[in-house]
């Protein structure tokens, strides 16, 4: 069984990197199943097995994106916040992650592409919006929340002070990647973790 479990988690993300490939290649709207499953070397028959859509394809790559929060700082909601320096440790965690991982070459064209595509195709805003903002979003306030309950941070409006922490990430994903015509300029840990500082005096 736990064979079977590793062979099927390969093949699902053997076809979701052909799946990256061909929305990149050919845009959300102009990707077919068959267009998938060539770049992903399997059969279209395969490919069913797996995936019903490809709006199901489009929501497991961009939920790849928040995996990988969870891949480099697992059961992060359920840790324990005892004191101010460890909620700044899993949100400088948090930061980074969120931030390197959104401003890589392929998610950036992947947003390119969405940001095109979104006026005229059904759906893709919703889709965007659930799969990575909303998670993200989840995944921090569940940190604060513990924090506020241990009496780390004051009592804050839990929404607000998740939006407050997330926006400044996302100046550097749109303004330093999105809106650079040349080079992407990724903020280094040290620029981050000032801002995270910056972040904890205004909620502690």
């Amino acid at each position: 069984m736990e064979l079977d479990s590793r062979r099927a988690q390969a093949k699902r993300e053997q076809i979701r990197q052909g799946a990256l490939a061909a929305f990149l290649e050919s845009g959300v709207s102009g990707t077919s199943m068959d267009h998938v499953a060539a770049c992903a070397g399997v059969s279209k028959q395969t490919l069913y097995v797996y995936f019903r859509s490809k709006e199901d394809l489009l929501v497991d790559v961009l939920g790849g994106i928040v995996a990988s929060l969870d891949e480099r700082a697992p059961l992060l909601a359920d840790r324990t916040v005892t004191d101010r320096e460890h909620l700044r440790d899993v949100l400088s965690e948090v930061a980074w992650v969120m931030v390197s991982h959104l401003m890589s070459d392929d998610y950036l064209a992947l947003f390119r592409i969405f940001i095109a595509e979104m006026a005229t195709t059904p759906g893709l805003l919703t889709i965007w919006r659930e799969t990575v903002p909303a998670r993200f979003l989840a995944r921090v306030e569940a940190v604060l929340d513990r924090a506020r309950e241990a009496g780390v941070i004051r009592d804050v409006d839990l929404d607000l002070a998740t939006r407050l922490f997330i926006g400044p990430m996302m100046t550097f994903v749109f303004l330093d990647g999105l809106a650079r015509p040349g080079e992407v300029l990724v903020p280094n840990r040290k620029r981050l973790d000032q801002v995270v500082e910056l972040y904890l005096r205004a909620v502690t």
